[in-house]
């Protein structure tokens, strides 16, 4: 075991001597390290006595460098600006910053106009938004709150209903008028998405749970994501499955029409969670009740 007490000067005097190597000055040091220029003074002066070499010329008020002070200042920067970065990821912020993650389609839609009314409001707190639909990066021990898809049972998380989960066909109102007209015989291209998880519901997965075999011979759009396909519903591009209410100020709008007796509840839902094996800050409790009274 290394004996760093017997080995080293007083850590303090090492802070004073590299603020006056940099300033070249002890009055200038002093003041930023609101001290006076005695202390400054004396606390290098018992660095030089533990070393047993000076460090500085002095040349009245002025600061000379000595070799030995050239090489320590290189050496105790470094130290220093190593320490401070350990201790910088390690001190919890005087004003805590709350940790939430969330699947993309969700912070997209209905999470980031949420948090943003949070940010203005007198609940407000700092926070850190990360959006991700791997289950195993959303549920990190790190996170504070997540906010996810499922049925609600997340070993290890307790967790809330934000609501229940309707998916329902939508696109521009033109596009779902021309679905509804009787003399419209061309297919409207079907938006697909990727599944990224086994419980989500694609254009194959609400044709057979809704019965709607009419569906099966439309043409598909491939899209790279859940969140592309809304895209191109609303520029008219085709027919999207939308979930609701993710969708509610898009269909208030009317932007986007929901396909008439197209609902189809999943039996899953959305979910705020946040991790067993701590208590939640009050500021993420904070975050955590305003979602809840959104939903």
């Amino acid at each position: 075991m290394y004996g760093f007490r017997k080995s080293l000067p007083p850590l303090d005097t090492l802070v004073f001597f590299e603020a006056a190597m940099r300033h070249q000055s002890f009055t200038d040091a002093a003041d930023e390290l609101f001290v006076t220029q005695a202390a400054v003074s004396k606390r290098i002066r018992r660095l030089e006595d533990w070393l047993g070499v000076e460090l500085f010329e002095r040349a009245g008020r002025r600061l000379v460098p000595t070799e030995a002070g050239l090489y320590l200042a290189d050496k105790a920067g470094m130290t220093l600006d190593y320490l401070d970065q350990a201790l910088r990821a390690l001190k919890v912020p005087s004003q805590p910053v709350v940790r939430i993650a969330s699947v993309t389609a969700l912070a997209a839609f209905w999470l980031q106009p949420k948090l943003k009314k949070f940010a203005l409001s007198d609940e407000a707190c700092l926070f850190n938004l990360s959006t991700v639909d791997d289950l195993g990066d959303l549920l990190r021990p790190e996170h504070d709150l997540v906010v996810l898809h499922g049925d609600g049972r997340f070993p290890g998380w307790t967790s809330e209903l934000l609501f229940q989960e309707v998916v329902v066909p939508v696109g521009a109102p033109d596009v779902i008028a021309a679905i509804q007209t009787v003399d419209d015989d061309v297919p409207t291209p079907l938006l697909h998405y990727p599944r990224l998880a086994p419980n989500w519901i694609d254009w194959p997965g609400w044709i057979q749970r809704s019965g709607r075999s009419e569906f099966l011979s439309w043409p598909r759009h491939d899209c790279t994501s859940y969140n592309q396909s809304i895209g191109r519903a609303l520029k008219g591009q085709g027919l999207a499955l939308g979930g609701l209410p993710l969708l509610h100020e898009e269909i208030a709008a009317g932007d986007l029409v929901p396909l008439s007796q197209g609902e189809l509840a999943t039996g899953k839902g959305y979910f705020i969670a946040w991790p067993e094996s701590r208590p939640l800050s009050p500021e993420a409790e904070r975050m955590k009740k305003v979602l809840l009274g959104s939903s």
